[in-house]
């Protein structure tokens, strides 16, 4: 039987984290997962010269976490620009804290002129709070430190639902306010850029840093046992240490009830270049629209298609049951009020239900004191349902249960 000092259960973001610190301490490490790749929730799909992430998903350059533990310039970022496109009840217009367009934005029909100041007002206040003071505020929905904050149902529909909702997945901004804080925070700080080879090489590129960690894809835990992981089928292997770097309550059912999560569907379609074809995200505010967001991904990064063709990502406020078909029809319904007779040349690659998107988090915090991943004598937990539902958590709750574990590390 197979022995280590730890062994990390899932290969997210968390779990490769983990993994580095492990390593840094000369720990015998393992990391095993169920999925036949490093990744967990970042992962892309190359599909006919096109790269599709599973899920609308972007890298934010100023978490610290990522400029931590991440080379961005191997990634080869491309950025998207700061703003966004707003579209809806037959209007197209756009909006942006670029000093050239900070004119035209005053006067766009997005808000009120006084929606404006506000934005301003809370650019600048985020700016000035550290991480640390952001999540000390009082703890609310996004929704309601809008409203309190003073900007208008206008703004609130046509800005702030669709682009934090489709950052948070779901529309009504039931997301806690720190949250919220946190990511305008991240957003005015730094940049929403596309790796070069999709999202999932921010995973591959954590996993080359291991030179010395072991790893077991395609295996699945059934349970754990003091000292022991159980694999499906029967395999055991010791482990003086464990962290459960993946949904804890699959294999510790001694943990109160299952993670809620928040879900997502996502298109992908190629389509020609238009009104949508720009490195902004166009932004969905119709009463009746089915679509939350467009981005236009291959505008940011080109290598995510084929040369000379456009690659456009649409998501949507909430799961349809349609077909792929229904689906396709559907957009191109809805998009024809924007780009006429074009709209019929959108043609749907493919979809993702992904109903394990974000972890719905009740309390969220920045940070823990690292002995508080201790679920019990030798097995740690890491993930960002531990936190706040991002990235930046993830790999920040891998290093604070490595911490821990390292703590306990009794050397043979």
């Amino acid at each position: 039987m197979s022995s280590y000092d730890a062994v990390i259960i899932g290969a997210g973001a968390a779990g490769l984290v983990a993994a580095k610190e492990l390593e840094g301490y000369k720990l015998k490490t393992l990391v095993i997962d169920a999925a036949p790749q490093v990744g967990g929730r970042l992962r892309t799909d190359n599909y006919d010269g096109y790269l599709l992430d599973h899920g609308f998903q972007v890298l934010l350059t100023a978490y610290p976490m990522v400029k931590k533990h991440l080379n961005l310039n191997a990634l080869r970022l491309k950025t998207f620009a700061s703003g966004a496109q707003i579209f809806g009840e037959m209007q197209f217009f756009k909006v942006s804290d670029s000093p050239w367009m900070a004119l035209r934005m005053l006067f766009s029909p997005v808000g009120t002129f006084g929606d404006k100041l506000k934005m301003a007002r809370l650019r600048k206040m985020v700016l000035s709070l550290s991480i640390e003071e952001v999540f000390e505020i009082k703890e609310e929905d996004t929704l309601s430190y809008l409203k309190a904050y003073g900007f208008s149902e206008k703004i609130i529909n046509r800005f702030f639902k669709p682009f934090f909702g489709g950052i948070f997945l779901e529309h009504e901004l039931r997301t806690s306010a720190r949250q919220f804080l946190f990511i305008f925070k991240m957003f005015a700080e730094g940049k929403a850029a596309l790796p070069a080879k999709g999202m999932a090489e921010i995973a591959f590129q954590l996993k080359s840093q291991l030179k010395k960690t072991e790893f077991r894809l395609n295996s699945k835990v059934e349970r754990l046992e003091k000292g022991k992981v159980i694999l499906e089928g029967g395999g055991e292997i010791q482990a003086s240490q464990i962290i459960v770097a993946t949904e804890p309550g699959k294999i510790l059912p001694q943990l109160e009830g299952p993670l809620q999560w928040n879900q997502t569907l996502q298109a992908y379609f190629i389509g020609p270049e238009g009104k949508f074809s720009s490195d902004f995200i166009s932004l969905s505010f119709g009463k009746e629209s089915i679509i939350n967001n467009i981005a236009c991904l291959s505008k940011v990064q080109p290598k995510y298609a084929k040369q000379s063709k456009q690659l456009y990502s649409v998501s949507f406020r909430k799961s349809l049951d349609l077909t792929e078909k229904e689906l396709q029809l559907e957009v191109q319904q809805e998009l024809q009020d924007y780009i006429g007779p074009e709209a019929s040349r959108w043609v749907l690659i493919r979809s993702y239900h992904i109903k394990q998107a974000l972890p719905v988090v009740d309390s969220v915090v920045y940070e823990r004191a690292f002995e508080e991943t201790r679920l019990s004598d030798g097995i740690y937990l890491a993930g960002d349902y531990l936190l706040n539902p991002s990235l930046n958590a993830a790999m920040l709750s891998g290093e604070l249960a490595a911490k821990a574990l390292i703590l306990n590390h009794q050397p043979a």
